[in-house]
């Protein structure tokens, strides 16, 4: 490194020889004297060797001595240890019986001399060979040739790590020599060799950090400036990239981003803008000076704004740091983007290589370490969305970031996918979990009419609709007024859903709008984008629509497809069968294909790459119920389950991950004229059981979507009065709780199912007469918040119709609203 000091590497490769060479020649001096405790000094081993040693120093005295008795003997052998060993190498192995703390030259004298079975010839040491006197030599000489700068210049890396492999290779060869010469166990053997190559590894290990250190102050600068580049257009959202078939519509996310509202785990609501202040840093309780690293997983349903929040904080760390509202940003040194629906990389290594290709060229293996010296924030977009790719990449970086308490990860995912990525996580994470709720009821109208705004200006259409006036803006408001309120507009992803809807068709918006309904109309938009453009490009082309229909189906098939399989993207065999059909029809891919997926281009190493996506988990869903009605069309069994379990053999369905799907399947069927409709609406109602519902107030929420048929209500009731009939059931006293988006949902349930607790909370005025609905029920608790409920009525108007069922007279307030118990 241009950086590094003159020598550095040479005095670098000195350590890891010096420390690796003692490991080994220690081993084969304990294996020649084996019989020598650590505890006696070798000088006095040597004099009190049997006369049937074969350590060279016995056999030197006995070839020139005639027989001696031992007091003679000690005399000549206290005399040889003087001429091999000097005064100071002496007095070295009488402090340090062991030996422990010999160097290179000091083994090499002692092995040669002392241990048995070694030979005395010169021409035995130095002539090449696999024995283990010729490695020893080799071992001193590199030895002597270090000390004497004798080697070839070590300048770089590479020259370093080329010199690292060649004395690995020769300590491997001395240990294999010396289990030979010494007939040394097989396990034994392997302990030494692993001992040797972890020395290796610790002193690599050390050496990078010291690297790092010499390389940091300019290694963040630079890297950050590097990244920024990287991420510039990560900043930038395509609202429309699955709804507009060719065009690209980009926009900075600050320009869209609104107030979103966000739990912690204690429930209790935390500002979008300090999220980070969630991430809490401690010290490990044996290392107190050691900190954990981070993970906050930031959970919310689909369409809920998970990656938009991911691209906002993109956005805010690419500012000036003065110009941040995202507070805790300025804690990082570097940020790393991993988004799992699109990576094609499985390691930490490979990521960095695609995000700084100059830094990786500079630094090469030293870039992970230096990394870890810094303090990073990985933002994992779609943790439900990953890869086989994906998800081998975030397990990487997870096992190399699990000692780094410099280390966030800040990871986006769907509420029934968290769990599974818990059990990946290593041990020694801390895990902190906020919940994305959604948007305000104050933010929704602001946001819907950023959207609209922004569709009117950028967005090309084929309406005679008049674009961005006061007039149309005004008239967006009121429409607000009307819906905004509805559960559904908790997600982002529906209130861009209605700008589109209100700009190209606002008739079509009614005051009973669902969440299924918005999606078909969408889905219906889509589609008629496409036909128009294919009536221009095939004018004389007949029954378009009726191909497109063809297409569809496979469309509808794929996604179901996908979504067992949990992903989005579209496989080869995806894009040939699409493709195929696609020609079978006479309709040009280019056209169909963008209507109703994301294409991404990328570029990955230096080879340009298109992938198809489908266009959202929520329209996965919506594409997916729509392919099994179409098996119901040819069914007419109706059995559901089985069609599912086709199209995953040889796996069992799980049916928690697929309840958004069940309901909308449920609405496509209630709007439908199936002729086994009461048993196919029965068996969804089965399966959404099994999906995890259980509450009445959750039942009340599936119901809000539709006018429900008969067949569905008995079925929800049947599967509410059999819990109610367990006494042992932990939900047996159950408290429903009945809100403005199910008030309707409970008019229709609440008189089939057995009697139960009532909570009434209601902000909006409603005509819905809920006496008779609850007469059966025990009313506990009656809130709600409007004054003039219809006109001419009073706000007692509430209290009046359910008032002959209260033991008591109801306390009304005289604040804003009514909040009113009931006994």
């Amino acid at each position: 490194m241009a950086s590094a000091p003159k020598d550095w590497f040479f005095k670098e490769y000195r350590d890891i020889f010096e420390k690796t060479g003692e490991v080994v020649l220690t081993y084969i001096m304990r294996c020649g004297t084996d019989g020598k405790s650590s505890t006696v000094p070798l000088d006095e081993y040597l004099r009190n060797l049997p006369q049937e040693s074969t350590a060279n120093f016995n056999i030197r005295i006995m070839k020139k001595m005639k027989p001696l008795d031992s007091k003679e003997l000690h005399e000549k052998r206290d005399k040889h240890l003087k001429k091999l060993f000097n005064s100071t190498e002496l007095e070295q192995l009488e402090d340090d019986p062991s030996c422990d703390n010999c160097d290179i030259s000091l083994l090499c004298k002692i092995i040669r001399n002392a241990c048995e079975k070694v030979s005395d010839d010169d021409k035995q040491w130095s002539t090449e060979s696999t024995e283990m006197e010729y490695f020893v030599w080799k071992i001193k000489c590199r030895r002597n040739n270090i000390i004497h700068k004798k080697i070839p210049k070590i300048h770089n890396e590479e020259d370093f790590n080329k010199e690292i492999d060649t004395l690995t290779k020769l300590l491997m060869k001395t240990l294999e020599a010396t289990k030979t010469r010494y007939e040394r166990d097989e396990d034994e053997f392997a302990s030494k060799k692993g001992e040797v190559l972890e020395a290796i590894s610790d002193t690599r290990k050390e050496i990078q950090q010291r690297t790092a250190n010499i390389e940091l102050p300019h290694f963040k600068e630079e890297a950050k400036n590097e990244l920024q580049n990287h991420l510039n257009l990560a900043k930038y959202l395509d609202p429309l990239h699955f709804l507009s078939g060719h065009e690209n519509n980009i926009v900075d996310v600050q320009t869209l981003f609104s107030k979103t509202d966000m739990v912690k785990e204690d429930n209790n609501h935390i500002e979008y803008l300090e999220i980070l202040k969630v991430i809490k840093v401690k010290t490990t309780l044996s290392h107190p000076g050691v900190k954990h690293p981070q993970i906050l997983l930031i959970e919310g349903d689909a369409g809920s704004g998970k990656t938009t929040l991911i691209t906002f904080l993109v956005s805010e760390w690419l500012k000036d740091e003065c110009d941040r509202r995202m507070e805790g940003l300025d804690h990082y040194d570097l940020l790393l983007r991993v988004v799992c629906r699109e990576e094609n990389i499985s390691t930490l290594d490979e990521l960095l290589k695609q995000v700084l290709p100059r830094f990786y060229i500079k630094y090469g293996s030293y870039l992970v370490p230096l990394l870890k010296t810094c303090k990073v924030m990985f933002l994992v977009d779609g943790l439900d969305e990953m890869n086989d790719v994906s998800d081998k990449l975030v397990k990487n970086i997870l096992s190399e970031g699990k000692e780094c308490g410099n280390f966030t990860f800040v990871c986006t995912s769907r509420p029934d996918r968290v769990l599974d990525f818990k059990r990946k996580i290593p041990g020694n994470y801390q895990i902190f979990e906020v919940r994305l709720v959604g948007i305000s009821q104050e933010e929704r109208t602001h946001l819907v009419v950023k959207h609209y705004e922004w569709l009117t200006e950028n967005v090309s259409d084929d309406t005679d609709h008049p674009k961005n006036s006061d007039k149309c803006i005004s008239h967006l408001k009121d429409v607000m007024k009307k819906i905004g309120w509805m559960e559904l507009f908790r997600l982002p992803l529906n209130l861009l859903f209605l700008a589109v809807v209100f700009h190209y068709k606002p008739t079509s918006i009614t005051d009973n709008l669902t969440q299924s309904q918005l999606y078909s109309l969408i889905h219906v938009w889509c589609t008629q984008k496409l036909l128009s453009r294919l009536h221009r490009t095939l004018p004389e082309s007949k029954c378009i629509q009726k191909k497109v229909d063809t297409v569809l189906k496979v469309v509808y098939e794929v996604a179901l497809k996908g979504l067992l399989e949990n992903r989005i993207y579209l496989t080869g065999n995806d894009e040939d069968l699409l493709s195929s059909c696609c020609t079978s029809q006479g309709l040009p891919r280019n056209e169909v294909m963008p209507a109703f997926y994301s294409m991404r281009r990328k570029v990955v190493y230096m080879v340009p790459k298109e992938e198809y996506f489908f266009p959202h988990k929520g329209f996965q869903d919506f594409f997916a119920a729509q392919h099994i009605i179409e098996q119901l069309d040819a069914n007419k069994e109706g059995d559901i389950r089985c069609i599912l379990q086709n199209n995953m053999p040889g796996h069992e369905t799980r049916f928690e991950p697929h309840r958004n799907m069940l309901c909308h399947l449920l609405w496509l069927v209630n709007q439908g004229s199936l002729a086994n409709k009461a048993m196919v609406l029965q068996e969804i109602i089965d399966l959404i059981k099994e999906s995890g519902i259980n509450y009445s107030s959750e039942w009340l929420s599936v119901l809000a979507d539709m006018v429900p048929h008969h067949a569905t209500l008995q079925r929800i009731a049947f599967h509410i009065k059999d819990r109610f009939d367990n006494k042992n059931s932990p939900n047996y006293k159950e408290v429903i709780k009945i809100t403005d988006s199910t008030v309707h949902a409970a008019v229709s349930l609440l008189p089939l199912i057995p009697p139960c607790t009532v909570m009434i909370t209601l902000e909006r005025s409603s005509d819905v007469n809920l006496r008779d609905a609850i007469a059966r029920h025990k009313l506990v608790h009656l809130w709600h918040d409007f004054v003039h409920p219809t006109t001419g009525a009073t706000s007692n108007s509430l209290l009046h119709q359910l008032k002959p069922m209260n033991p008591r007279p109801c306390k009304e307030s005289n604040a804003r609203g009514d909040h009113s118990s009931i006994a």
